[in-house]
């Protein structure tokens, strides 16, 4: 398979370092289609993918954005961003063009938040640390839920909550386990170990550390991104589950040659999945159902143009075509952000 070469279609300039991390909203309280990016330069800013240019920006924090969601529900005029170790809320009614002010800040971890996520309903916000905790914030009480018992061995990279589940979060860590929680109990219910029962030469010098999550919007399938340059997934489908109790777990390999940091499934699907490399590579994966008898293959796989040092963050959208943003490194560490067609 040859790998394809991306042009960008446009590129989005103005962070005065690294871009960390996106989040695309495809209709909230600013309009539709915007992209909001969070960088080292300690800014975020929200893009109107149709023009082009920034909406909003977020300044005056004092640490790198690490992290950003959307109110999940349009109607909802906040946003939801960490920097350092502290989460802040920016109400969007502000017509200034320029935030500087949250409106309001949580302030429940003693390490750097690496990860942050919103329910589908915009009533707990979960939040990832260096400490290896997981955090779930009660958005109307803006106390912590409940205490979690147990944590991760090492650093917490991602938390996601898995939809239509109302009381169920996940999380992955740098000490290769992907863990699911119940929140309303502060426990875990189920640990998937990335490492394999007979690790791999490769895998003993580039372990399994869970770098990224991604849910897809059905709640169905959980991918975690791996430090040996795999992807894994798991497959929550219930009626599967009824028949032997355990999900469908697949491992995607050879797609990649260096640590999977970043994934996103494809708008409107569960079944193809885009893959993001440090090294700027991309790989779609593509499946029918999991349970069945055919295995997900690799569909394609893609490079980034040589603006990107180093790829931190993929994310898709549809506006007719479907598209991919790519966040990163650019040259002289320059922050890198740029929209390309998968079509």
């Amino acid at each position: 398979m040859s790998t394809i070469p991306l042009t960008p279609i446009v590129k989005l300039d103005g962070h005065k370092a690294p871009v960390i991390c996106l989040k695309y909203a495809k209709q909230s309280f600013l309009g539709e289609h915007l992209l909001a990016s969070g960088s080292e330069d300690n800014t975020c800013r929200i893009w109107d993918l149709r023009s082009s240019r920034v909406v909003k920006g977020i300044q005056n924090l004092n640490s790198p954005v690490s992290s950003i969601s959307f109110a999940p529900q349009s109607s909802c005029p906040y946003i939801y961003l960490s920097s350092g170790t502290k989460v802040y809320t920016f109400d969007l009614r502000n017509t200034d063009m320029i935030l500087a002010e949250p409106a309001r800040e949580y302030n429940f971890s003693a390490d750097e938040i690496n990860a942050i996520d919103v329910n589908e309903k915009n009533t707990f916000l979960a939040t990832a640390d260096d400490d290896g905790y997981i955090n779930v914030v009660d958005l109307s009480t803006h106390k912590i839920h409940k205490s979690f018992s147990k944590k991760h061995n090492s650093i917490a990279m991602a938390v996601k909550f898995r939809p239509k589940k109302p009381w169920q979060v996940w999380s992955g860590g740098l000490d290769s386990k992907v863990f699911q929680w119940d929140f309303s109990r502060g426990m875990i219910t189920e640990t998937f170990d990335m490492n394999p029962s007979e690790p791999t030469a490769a895998q003993m010098f580039n372990p399994p550390f869970v770098y990224s999550l991604a849910v897809s919007k059905d709640g169905q399938i959980i991918a975690a991104g791996l430090g040996d340059s795999t992807v894994q997934l798991i497959s929550c489908n219930t009626k599967k589950r009824l028949k032997n109790g355990v999900p469908t777990i697949t491992r995607l390999e050879n797609g990649h040659k260096s640590m999977v940091n970043s994934l996103t499934f494809l708008p409107s699907t569960r079944t193809k999945l885009v893959s993001g490399s440090a090294n700027g590579s991309l790989a779609l994966w593509e499946w029918s159902e999991l349970e069945g008898e055919q295995s997900p293959t690799l569909g394609q796989t893609f490079q980034l143009d040589n603006g990107f040092v180093k790829l931190n963050w993929v994310e898709s959208f549809d506006v007719g075509d479907v598209r991919l943003a790519a966040a990163g490194v650019g040259k002289a560490e320059a922050g890198a952000l740029a929209i390309y067609s998968l079509e």
